[in-house]
């Protein structure tokens, strides 16, 4: 049986390609929207699991894979709506997109699963998303917040990749590299 979590979790892999069709199909309303309600689950989902004690390493999978499609609908949906107003910084997209990729096959090479390390830098770049979004919906564009958007997010990327060449086995909700120990194994493991 399912838990709510994993429920909510599952609505955002259900909803992520809707919200990406909604930004090809010009509807940038109901993109947004579709979008925002996607984040909100994003942030809710992991509270309730821990909460009502139905965290699981599956539960921790599937939210990396509706983690992986939200983002590629934002961005998708960031380039159609925005392309012209993001031009001037699109390095910042792809030197992204290539960290994002390269931290997902790093440790699909090592251990065959997608990180699922929910690190705390990651949820902060998560977060920073979120009120982007948010904020470029109900205020406009702010150049200075995409781009801390992404540097954050290049950040947890990188933090993702040397936490993958630490460990020894696969582990989710690690937290942090810092809470490695030098064996790569972490605390508690």
């Amino acid at each position: 049986m399912r838990s709510f979590a994993d429920l909510l979790t599952i609505y955002r892999i259900v909803a992520a390609p809707v919200v990406a069709a909604m930004a090809i199909a010009g509807q940038r309303d109901a993109f947004f929207i579709l979008l925002i309600i996607s984040l909100a689950t994003d942030a809710a989902d992991g509270p309730i699991s821990r909460w009502t004690g139905t965290a699981s390493r599956r539960g921790a999978r599937l939210d990396t894979i509706a983690d992986a499609l939200t983002t590629i609908a934002a961005l998708l949906g960031l380039y159609i709506f925005e392309r012209t107003t993001i031009e001037p910084d699109i390095v910042w997209l792809y030197a992204f997109l290539a960290s994002y990729a390269a931290a997902a096959l790093v440790c699909l090479a090592k251990f065959r699963v997608l990180p699922a390390y929910h690190l705390y830098l990651s949820k902060l770049g998560a977060v920073l998303a979120g009120l982007f979004i948010v904020a470029l919906y109900v205020l406009g564009y702010s150049r200075g917040f995409l781009i801390a958007v992404f540097a954050v997010g290049i950040a947890a990327n990188l933090e993702s990749i040397i936490t993958t060449l630490r460990l020894q086995r696969f582990r989710a909700d690690i937290g942090s590299v810092f809470r490695l120990g030098g064996d790569g194994r972490g605390a508690g493991a």
